[in-house]
Parts: C-alpha cells; structure tokens; sequence
C-alpha cells in the first residue's frame, strides 16, 4: 500500500504543523499561549527516532505555565497515529462561545 506522504516532514505539515528542524521538531500553534510540540531524538539500539508528543502552554508574560505529554519515546507511525487521533478529538469539541 502506497500512501500520498513519504516523510514524516510531509505528514506533519500535512496536519497543520510547522517543520521546526526535518525529522527532529514539529510545532503547532492552538492559540497565543498553547502549542502542540512533537520532538524526535535518535536512540540506541533503535533504527528510527524516537518521538515525544506533548502540548506546551505559556503565561501572557512569557514563562511556562503547563506541560502535558501524550506519549513518550514512541516510533514515528504510533506518534502519527496518536497525533492525528488528537487532532481529530479537539477538533470535534464544541467551542466554548459556541455552547452559549
């Protein structure tokens, strides 16, 4: 089976994300102070990166306020599967105005 993206560049940024450095850092904005961050580290004994997904939210002012990770030290198909499964989550929840 052929699928239409052959890196992992093409299906993140096919999913919205920025290509911070090929292969290694993948950034998504959600709003001013939330970002969905996914980062990539060669390990041993391992032939591929290993991915750390996790979302990144700030204080106005600049400094952290919250770090959640989704997933640890995970191969690139089982990262893009539980990104895109993310992304299709909050993209189903109703906006708060919206509700009102």
């Amino acid at each position: 089976m052929l699928t239409k993206y052959k890196t992992m560049d093409e299906h993140f940024s096919a999913l919205g994300f920025t290509v911070g450095k090929g292969s290694v850092v993948y950034v998504k904005e959600l709003s001013k102070l939330t970002m969905l961050v996914v980062e990539g580290e060669r390990k041993r004994g391992y032939a591929t990166y290993r991915y750390t997904f996790y979302k990144m939210s700030y204080l106005p002012n600049g400094d952290r306020k919250q770090e959640k990770v989704y997933l640890k030290d995970a191969s690139p198909k089982k990262v893009l599967q539980k990104v895109t499964s993310f992304l299709m989550y909050i993209n189903k929840m109703p906006n708060e105005t919206e509700s009102r």
